[in-house]
């Protein structure tokens, strides 16, 4: 077998290597960073303060107020008898009674 390049290869390989000779190094503006960064700080900025702002006072209050209804009527019905009534029967019906258990820590 004769290894023999390709002539159409290496001129590829020559164009794209003289290629890189041309490439030009950038301009940009001494302030191109500081306006990024500042649009950048912005940005975080207002996506906090929305976030933060559909919480208002009066929403706050109502949610206290909700709070505190629930947990009334949370503790009204835990202390009413007809709720330690259905306890007292459903631990009855289930043997869930005080019932002393052996163990070896005892």
């Amino acid at each position: 077998m004769n290894m023999r390049t390709n002539p159409k290869i290496d001129k590829k390989v020559e164009h794209t290597l003289s290629s890189i000779e041309k490439i030009e190094e950038v301009k940009i503006s001494p302030f191109f960073k500081e306006k990024v960064m500042h649009q950048i700080r912005n940005a975080s900025e207002a996506k906090n303060e929305a976030i933060v702002s559909w919480f208002t006072p009066s929403l706050q209050f109502a949610t206290l107020v909700l709070f505190i209804v629930l947990n009334i009527y949370a503790y009204k019905s835990l202390t009413s008898e007809d709720y330690n009534s259905k306890v007292e029967e459903f631990v009855d019906t289930y043997d869930f009674g005080e019932e002393t258990y052996t163990s070896i820590f005892n």
